[in-house]
């Protein structure tokens, strides 16, 4: 077969100048007038997506005599990765840096009426040539992807550890102790009040190491504290030791959002369901009748919040999901138990299965307080439910 040499010949071209281009890049020194900054994003509105309520970070490189001016982000992942759902299930999710063009990135939040903010980092021109070459390095396909944790290595923790990873000594983040002492379930706390069932699920899924109290440096998981460690932090420069942020600048401000406040609540819903329980346990000690289907809907349902809740800690690389504490109430075998519940005489083994399940349900109850790790308080009742239910079923089978 004959090749078109025009054909060959724009290949030709095209390879050339795509090697040209990487070739510039790769070489690319910043001129004196390029500017470094961190751009802090704040949380969506009140009925966004969860994830927006944590606001997000990038870092900004703006040279107009290069004509560069591009926001890296290393909150991207791609949902067409294979096995999306189970890697990001178990962990093992990888997250990568991605590069926008500044004007898309600003466009972008003012488009979803979010704030924004720019702090220019007070940096000589070394300082800049070394954190944008840090930069390019780690936009390379080869090291752009990283395994994603939401505590200790996500798109705000890596603008610090960029900025510290790349200066070294130069640069000093205030490492005195917060002003509060407070654990990363309760510096979450604030930014899930409109998400109700949100800040249920995540205390469900999350175990004793995020009642761990975070340090001042830890605090940065959140961009909003990145923003504080930014303003707080020095940088040596010729000598002097200065502010690291030169400027501050607010690029948007969000109108406000229509006022809104949750109403299908889990503490609504979970307290209707212990209302019913404890109806049809009344209504079954009077007619002398167990109504199985409660039962087994019950045990049945928080057999299964057990089974996630040990998925979560022992089948996944997740670091915040371990030693979790609601597993005292979430047994995974009240799965078991809903289906004994169903024979007409229940099984030996479910008498003392009763017991143990109102034994830890009480220590679960009259412990609440005093528990190292922080249960969300929308759980009380469920957990009185599973009480009055385990102590009917007990007075049944003692018969």
């Amino acid at each position: 077969m004959k090749l078109n040499p025009s054909i060959v010949r724009f290949h030709l071209f095209l390879v050339i100048f795509l090697c040209s281009i990487s070739l510039v890049n790769a070489q690319v020194k910043l001129s004196p007038r390029a500017k470094i900054s961190v751009f802090t994003i704040g949380q969506g509105g009140p009925q966004d997506e969860l994830f927006t309520q944590f606001g997000h970070s990038g870092i900004r490189v703006n040279d107009p005599l290069n004509r560069i001016d591009w926001v890296y982000d290393y909150g991207v992942f791609d949902f067409d990765e294979p096995f999306f759902y189970l890697k990001f299930a178990r962990g093992q999710l990888r997250y990568r840096l991605a590069k926008a063009e500044y004007e898309r990135f600003e466009y972008r939040y003012k488009y979803y009426n979010r704030d924004l903010t720019e702090q220019v980092l007070n940096l000589d021109s070394a300082q800049r040539q070394v954190i944008f070459n840090f930069l390019e390095e780690n936009y390379k396909p080869e090291n752009r992807y990283y395994l994603y944790d939401f505590f200790y290595d996500n798109c705000a923790t890596k603008l610090p550890a960029v900025v510290k990873t790349a200066l070294g000594d130069d640069v000093d983040f205030n490492t005195s102790p917060p002003d509060e002492q407070l654990s990363f379930r309760q510096l979450i706390q604030p930014d899930l009040e409109t998400h109700p069932w949100g800040d249920l699920g995540i205390d469900l899924a999350l175990g004793l190491p995020c009642d761990k109290i975070a340090s001042r440096w830890q605090y940065m998981f959140l961009p909003q504290f990145v923003k504080k460690g930014f303003d707080e932090a020095t940088i040596k420069s010729e000598g002097k030791v200065l502010p690291l942020v030169a400027e501050t600048n607010i690029v948007n401000v969000h109108k406000p959002w229509p006022p809104y406040t949750p109403t299908i609540t889990p503490s609504l819903i979970f307290w209707t369901v212990f209302v019913l329980v404890t109806l049809f346990t009344v209504l079954g000690i009077v007619k002398n009748k167990r109504f199985k289907a409660v039962d087994f809907i019950l045990f049945f349902s928080i057999g299964l919040v057990g089974m996630l809740i040990v998925f979560l800690w022992f089948l996944t690389d997740h670091k915040a999901t371990v030693n979790n504490f609601n597993i005292l109430w979430g047994l995974p075998t009240h799965v078991f138990l809903a289906f004994a519940l169903l024979k007409k005489q229940p099984s030996s083994w479910v008498k003392g299965y009763l017991v143990f399940t109102i034994v830890l349900n009480i220590i679960v109850l009259a412990g609440w307080n005093f528990l190292p790790q922080a249960l969300h308080f929308a759980i009380i009742p469920i957990v009185l439910a599973l009480l009055v239910r385990a102590a009917f079923n007990f007075r049944v089978v003692m018969k």
